[in-house]
């Protein structure tokens, strides 16, 4: 009789055993968003963050266009800050202007742009991170820690946020045009 506890007891099991590893169907994962053919327009600036810490803040006068196709992009930028009400504008002011072109890849999360055409300053490539609220805004924040400059080192922001050409960008939000 003990000979046969052992087994039956293994076949009373069973059922609970296959029970509990069968799985119940999982509901599907919203399918992710086709972010990579999402960024794809053209796009101008709304608005961007500037600066850290005490310094930072968010301009409404700055002017950015960028436009992404399928492997290639281009951005063309000025950022000079508009006069203060009553000042005037002087032809003499520095610009801040910049424009670059070419390639460009994203994982779903980093865009890596390299350049293949630009101005100032002459880069090999950005990162920035990149997201989307809806289809129609589109966020990009430098990664300066993953910048490229052929022959130099990386340019790093300064202790209060400025970069060699004036404010350190730390988050762009576009809007899109097409």
């Amino acid at each position: 009789m003990k000979q046969l506890l052992l087994p039956l007891c293994i076949l009373m099991a069973l059922p609970f055993f296959f029970a509990c590893e069968t799985q119940t169907p999982q509901t599907p994962e919203p399918a992710k968003q086709n972010t990579g053919e999402k960024i794809k327009g053209v796009w101008t600036l709304d608005y961007m963050d500037v600066g850290i810490g005490e310094n930072k803040r968010t301009r409404h006068d700055a002017q950015f266009m960028m436009y992404i196709m399928g492997k290639h992009y281009s951005a063309i930028r000025d950022f000079t800050p508009k006069p203060a009400p009553g000042e005037e504008s002087s032809a003499a002011a520095p610009r801040s202007f910049m424009a670059d072109a070419g390639t460009y890849e994203f994982d779903g999360t980093e865009l890596v742009v390299h350049h293949k055409l630009a101005a100032f300053p002459a880069l090999g490539s950005m990162t920035f991170l990149c997201s989307m609220e809806g289809d129609d805004t589109l966020i990009l924040e430098p990664q300066y820690d993953k910048m490229v400059i052929p022959g130099m080192e990386a340019i790093k922001p300064s202790p209060d946020g400025k970069m060699g050409y004036g404010d350190m960008a730390v988050r762009y939000v576009f809007k899109r045009l097409e």
